[in-house]
């Protein structure tokens, strides 16, 4: 089962236009039932969406996060019920900063990681150097307040040469969701969970789709895949945005590419030979032009070794 979840949001606790509460009314009317609050250095709105969720019974679910921003970036903090300290910030060693996430129980990635740099937009660009990059969960790869080319475009080359390079880092969306707007037509992130696990809190169902790279983002169908012993079955997942048309799709390694047409569903027979000498693959979905401005969905990675 695929479950969209809007993983990057902002209320008047910082930035924001909306209340906690009209957040929750507002994305409850979109027809989204599970998002992320993501204030800037602050944890304040946890609360005040506790309270409008309890007042209602909303069908409304969401994970406690914040996003730390930073002169030297700003990082995405998922799953975390207490403020993460920063004030030792040190531009060489973003480590420190995934590791005190980590030992929170968290999930952290760099949001809008090649953002327009200063001076035009102070911190907005990923400038911290990370040292050990398995510290890295997750990667915005598309956020949909900035643009496609250069920022979304080189954020998605980043998180595929680190997924080529054997990293098992998963691929999001965010809307930097500041007002209301109309959504559709934008990427969103559908996490993968077993239906075993339907039953539990969201916060786990993120945190098992996050480690097992089970995310694919969309401004369209689910794009999905399955190695058979008849060969690799990629596919497109019913869904509300799904329509009866043929797309182009990618299957990508560091050193080919193979594009073929697909609508519904098509069998790569055997194991496509680009796959047999690599660690990781990627899959991508495109209209009518195999160009990151067509760009459709990103597929979970194909982690192989």
């Amino acid at each position: 089962m695929w479950k969209r979840i809007e993983l990057h949001n902002h209320t008047i606790e910082s930035d924001g236009a909306m209340t906690a509460a009209e957040l929750v009314d507002y994305l409850e009317k979109q027809g989204i039932s599970a998002f992320s609050l993501t204030d800037h250095n602050t944890i304040s709105g946890f609360p005040k969406v506790e309270e409008k969720l309890a007042s209602h019974s909303s069908p409304v679910e969401f994970v406690k996060g914040f996003e730390l921003t930073s002169y030297y970036g700003h990082l995405l903090c998922q799953n975390v019920s207490a403020y993460i300290p920063w004030d030792d910030i040190d531009e060489e060693n973003g480590d420190l900063l995934f590791v005190r996430v980590h030992e929170a129980g968290g999930l952290a990635g760099p949001a809008h990681p090649f953002s327009i740099p200063s001076p035009f937009s102070n911190g907005m660009r990923w400038s911290m150097k990370i040292h050990d990059l398995r510290l890295i969960d997750f990667i915005e790869v598309v956020n949909n307040a900035h643009p496609m080319d250069p920022d979304n475009h080189a954020a998605i080359l980043w998180w595929e040469d680190l997924i080529f390079s054997g990293f098992n880092i998963c691929p999001v969306s965010g809307m930097d969701l500041h007002r209301p707007i109309h959504m559709e037509g934008f990427f969103t992130t559908y996490i993968l969970v077993k239906e075993e696990d339907s039953s539990l809190p969201l916060s786990i169902k993120l945190d098992r789709a996050i480690r097992t790279c089970s995310a694919c983002v969309t401004r369209g169908p689910v794009l999905d895949w399955e190695l058979t012993p008849h060969g690799l079955k990629i596919f497109l997942e019913d869904n509300p945005s799904h329509q009866e048309r043929s797309y182009l799709c990618q299957l990508r390694t560091r050193d080919h590419v193979l594009t073929f047409s697909l609508k519904e569903e098509i069998l790569l027979k055997d194991v496509p030979e680009c796959l047999l000498s690599c660690r990781a693959a990627t899959l991508m979905l495109f209209e009518d032009k195999t160009e990151m401005s067509y760009l459709t969905a990103i597929a979970r990675p194909l982690l192989l070794r």
